[in-house]
């Protein structure tokens, strides 16, 4: 059974908030539109879920600092403005622009090539700021925001460490090792220094099962039962216990191809859809997605330091199932499927899962912001899903949902779901009460 540890909040402090929002348009929403784009854009290596989860979290916390005057708590230290009057949205486009142009410069992006070029985007941006705002205010504004950017630039110039790609694979049973989808992505993420977190270790579950060895873990009838689990409901072809419904849940959540939004897009994307359908002013938008992005940046160091910073690198239901020593079958494979056709295993180990922990993540901070009650439908990027849309009665169901699809995608296991689960609604409650606006 999920378990959550429940924090109170602060007492919540008013604020007067920033001078009035000049126009209709969302300069938070679109610039999360952009990033997603981007990840959408990114390919091989600069798609993984743990870089896009830190560029996301630096955008929009610098967007969110831009907004400085109805950000009493902000992440990086306020800035003197050039004038008081400054355009506000002139701050944040050129604070998202500085930090996209530096996170994504070196990215390779689709046919190879490599830096994506967002000055088109923050032109129009720009240009959605009415000809009302006198032109000093506007460019003042964008110095502004270019000190914010390169202030976030700063605050993270330390996470070299944590792009390391060193590791070693392993060699016995339980060990995790290559599937042909590649070579372990984000081994040395466990390095990153956290968002919110007071430590990379905060949230960190326990080995699958509480075993310490991988030939303790392999021998024991808990381990028998994870792997049948996943053979009988996550095998891409022959008799399976999978349901139509779980087949579509399966793919509506796993956006794991490129030219989608990947994972944390889609958390994104629901994100912006629930914050247009209630309404929110674009100052409401800067602090929900600030709280949504740390909670994703932090859930991806909480995933990758169970997966690689812990005795056991669990390898795969694939591996799993295709090299047991005894019931063996070679020629299983996951449901989950790339736009060539073949069947694939995400390149790192299986637990945690880093969709549970992202999902339960994202959910922990929207259940307390719209209530543990809120009834949505969301959409989807994977080319294998039908129908592109389904409905949740709450946060907590979506994000449970996401993590059980991974079994029946056949990539992880129960007990990833599971530890990935609490981690991540532990991590997204901790991440409301502590780091919303006071």
């Amino acid at each position: 059974m999920l378990s959550t540890t429940v924090l109170s909040s602060p007492a919540r402090a008013e604020s007067s908030g920033p001078p009035p929002q000049a126009s209709s348009f969302d300069h938070v929403l679109y610039w999360n539109g952009v990033l997603l784009d981007a990840f959408r854009r990114v390919r091989r290596q600069d798609a993984a879920p743990t870089l896009l989860a830190r560029a996301g979290a630096m955008l929009h916390i610098a967007v969110h600092d831009a907004n400085w005057p109805a950000a009493p708590v902000t992440y990086l230290p306020k800035i003197q403005q050039q004038h008081p009057d400054d355009s506000i949205e002139a701050t944040m486009d050129a604070a998202a622009h500085r930090v996209l142009t530096e996170v994504f410069k070196n990215a390779e992006v689709e046919g190879g090539t490599r830096g994506i070029d967002f000055g088109p985007n923050l032109t129009y941006a720009l240009s959605q700021i009415p000809s009302s705002v006198p032109r000093q205010y506007v460019d003042g504004g964008k110095a502004d925001g270019v000190k914010i950017g390169d202030l976030m630039i700063a605050a993270r110039s330390g996470d070299g460490p944590a792009m390391d790609p060193s590791y070693t694979e392993g060699t016995v049973p339980g060990a995790w090792r290559q599937t042909g989808s590649g070579a372990a992505v984000s081994p040395n993420w466990w390095k990153l220094k956290p968002f919110a977190m007071t430590s990379s270790t905060q949230f960190r579950p326990g080995t699958p099962g509480g075993f310490t060895t991988y030939e303790q873990l392999v021998r024991s009838a808990a381990y028998a039962t994870q792997v049948q689990e996943v053979r009988e409901y996550g095998g891409a072809s022959g008799p399976t216990k999978r349901t139509a419904d779980q087949t579509q849940a399966a793919f509506f959540w796993a956006n794991d191809v490129d030219g989608t939004y990947k994972p944390v897009g889609q958390l994104y994307a629901i994100t912006a859809d629930i914050s247009r359908q209630k309404g929110l002013k674009q100052n409401e938008t800067a602090e929900l997605f600030n709280l949504v992005s740390m909670a994703l940046a932090d859930a991806s160091i909480v995933a990758w330091g169970a997966k690689y910073e812990s005795a056991i690198d669990l390898w795969r239901p694939e591996s799993a199932i295709n090299l047991a020593p005894a019931n063996a079958d070679p020629a299983w494979k996951p449901l989950s499927i790339d736009r060539a056709g073949n069947r694939f295993s995400p390149p790192f180990p299986a637990y945690v899962s880093g969709h549970a922990t992202f999902g339960a993540a994202w959910a922990g901070v929207m259940q307390r912001w719209f209530g543990h009650g809120f009834a949505f439908t969301a959409g989807t990027e994977d080319p294998n899903a039908n129908p592109r849309t389904r409905s949740f009665a709450s946060f907590q169901a979506a994000a449970e949902e996401n993590a059980l699809s991974r079994i029946w995608l056949g990539v992880h296991y129960r007990w990833d779901a599971d530890a990935g689960l609490e981690a991540g609604f532990n991590l997204g409650e901790f991440v409301y009460v502590t780091r919303r606006d006071q």
